[in-house]
């Protein structure tokens, strides 16, 4: 359903499923929690995210080497 609406909608996903995010997002963000603050990390297109990160906490992040 998400993939049919999202041609006339902006949805907002919040997700801890790595697969999900990947199969129905254009766009995703990445969050960290630091000292209580959460911090935006990195957003970008989602296959960006995903294969090549810009930060390395994200990268460690997506390939479950931490989090």
């Amino acid at each position: 359903m998400i993939k049919r609406l999202k041609g006339r909608y902006t949805i907002v996903v919040v997700t801890h499923n790595l697969a999900q995010a990947k199969r129905i997002a254009d766009y995703a963000a990445f969050f960290w929690m630091k000292d209580k603050v959460g911090k935006l990390i990195e957003f970008g297109r989602c296959q960006s995210l995903f294969e090549s990160p810009r930060d390395s906490l994200t990268a460690a992040y997506v390939t479950g080497r931490s989090g």
